[in-house]
């Protein structure tokens, strides 16, 4: 029987996240000071306990109140927070700056290294209108918000991972003087991993490829679920749903290089028919996609991969935040490692 691969089971924590925590400390060390007096580690940021290596995207579910100073009476907001704040501070300790509801439940990603080490990226933009997208997509030491954890339609949310990160830190938004905040967040936080497993199925040592469904909401027949099939060491028979960001990979070790070839199929980057100019083939539609993309030198709508973390990642080529999960269609493509 061969090996399969393809985005299992996450693992799931429950953590606590105090109104206290600045994400602005997130990865300093102790006696590191905040603006306006708050201090690491008394208003330190809460670091999730589980492991991105392989990770693919995280999601959360919250509950609780918190509010951003001791008021008389009482002012608790739940985790979506309430009027959009901006932090008092801007870019601080190398992490971007954030407008969000204030009291919101946010994180942020970072390395391994100090984020004040490195010059702050631009802010994750976020307006009210993109609180209800389903995947959110950001960059390293950019704060972003995570709220209750799903959309107004009461979907899950799925934040991807990006590229480097090796820590989780949860925060509650503010402007400025967390210190002074009262009140806790309870957060199951849900990490999916792409990795060995193998609810997958396999016929004879071949993929019964007639046995997965399209799903039924598309024109265009578009998988459910990827799938990889180890055909012999180092070489790899891909199955690419359209609508999931990096969401299939292959273990790729240090110093090999993984080659794609045979790619085929038809990718759509909206809920369109075959026949509108939104539908491309691997290659994409020729025009470069630019810096707001996953893969900002490739065409738009092309197979693209990325190789992070001893594993080579495959997606359509969008813009980043994008709603992946409207895509149709699949790429079918070998991938040779070595």
């Amino acid at each position: 029987m061969p090996t399969l691969y393809g985005q299992i089971p996450g693992t799931t924590i429950t953590v606590g996240v105090p109104a206290t925590s600045n994400p602005y400390l997130a990865g300093m060390p102790r006696g590191t000071k905040a603006t306006f007096g708050d201090t690491a580690p008394e208003e330190s940021p809460v670091l999730v306990e589980l492991t991105l290596v392989n990770a693919v995207a995280v999601s959360f579910s919250a509950s609780g109140a918190v509010e951003h100073d001791r008021f008389d009476p009482p002012q608790y907001d739940p985790p979506d927070g309430s009027m959009f704040y901006d932090h008092k501070g801007g870019a601080e300790n190398g992490i971007a700056n954030v407008s969000a509801p204030i009291d919101s439940l946010v994180g942020v990603f970072l390395g391994d290294d100090r984020p004040d080490r490195t010059r702050a990226p631009k802010p994750l933009r976020l307006r009210s209108a993109d609180r209800d997208g389903p995947i959110v997509s950001p960059d390293l030491k950019q704060v972003f918000f995570i709220g209750a954890g799903a959309t107004k339609s009461r979907v899950s949310r799925r934040y991807m991972v990006p590229r480097d990160a090796t820590r989780l830190f949860l925060g509650v938004m503010d402007g400025y003087e967390w210190n002074n905040n009262a009140g806790s967040f309870a957060v199951r936080v849900t990490m999916e991993y792409s990795d060995v497993s193998s609810n997958l199925f396999s016929v004879d040592s071949q993929i019964s490829y007639a046995e997965w469904p399209c799903l039924p909401d598309r024109s265009q027949c578009t998988p459910g679920q990827p799938i990889v099939k180890e055909t012999r060491p180092g070489e790899y028979h891909v199955i690419l749903p359209a609508q999931m960001e990096w969401g299939v990979s292959v273990p790729t070790p240090t110093g090999a290089t993984a080659t794609i070839s045979g790619a085929v199929g038809t990718a759509c980057l909206d809920a369109e028919s075959r026949s509108t100019s939104s539908c491309n083939g691997p290659s994409g539609d020729g025009t470069r996609a630019g810096t707001e993309y996953v893969a900002p030198n490739a065409g738009v709508g092309a197979l693209v991969s990325k190789t992070t973390g001893g594993r080579t990642y495959f997606a359509v080529n969008d813009r980043r935040g994008a709603s992946f999960q409207n895509h149709q269609g699949y790429f079918e493509f070998d991938v040779n490692v070595k």
